[in-house]
């Protein structure tokens, strides 16, 4: 979804969206453009999800609150923080994990799973992604902030059905894997 103020905008972001096809002439491309157009099937589910936004959102957040609360006192995780000016939604709850602790998020995440705990890493910085390498980009470019939480983070289950027992078992994991008294 793209939302703009600017006409200008959005009649390019509707262009780019259905490969640009000229108005005085379909077929005829003077710039490159996506089938990002939405298929019924499609709009129909997100008409769905919106009919259902606040729920989802307060069952995110209430997701968010309880693994903060279980895991507040580990000094050897970085939590997501929520401002007095800003609400979390808590899409998906990270954490980074203190390198002093002597593991990464990959060797954090297979252990967790070995328990039972099945996690998804952190999202690589851009200027570390081969597609921009492979034109040129980022060359010999370094982020430590966005580099070392690629690495040392990773995000716990947060999906819609996970029960408060689960969230608890996925905290007694994390402080299990950890070393810390459940």
């Amino acid at each position: 979804m793209v939302l703009t103020s600017d006409p200008a905008y959005a009649e390019k972001a509707r262009g780019l969206r259905n490969l640009c096809f000229r108005p005085e002439r379909r077929f005829y491309h003077t710039e490159l453009g996506y089938n990002y157009r939405m298929t019924n099937m499609q709009a129909a589910l997100g008409l769905a999800q919106l009919e259902r936004f606040d729920q989802i959102v307060a069952k995110k957040r209430w997701m968010g609150t309880a693994y903060t609360e279980r895991l507040k006192d580990i000094p050897s995780l970085q939590l997501p923080v929520e401002k007095t000016w800003a609400r979390q939604v808590y899409w998906m709850y990270g954490l980074v994990l203190d390198e002093k602790t002597g593991m990464d998020a990959v060797s954090f995440a297979k252990k967790l799973d070995a328990l039972g705990v099945q996690t998804r890493p952190f999202f690589l910085g851009m200027h570390e992604q081969p597609v921009f390498w492979d034109r040129g980009l980022f060359k010999d470019e370094h982020y430590p902030v966005a580099e070392r939480i690629a690495r040392q983070g990773l995000y716990l289950p947060s999906g819609l059905a996970l029960t408060e027992t689960q969230l608890e078992q996925v905290c007694e994991t994390v402080r299990k894997v950890l070393g810390e008294k459940i």
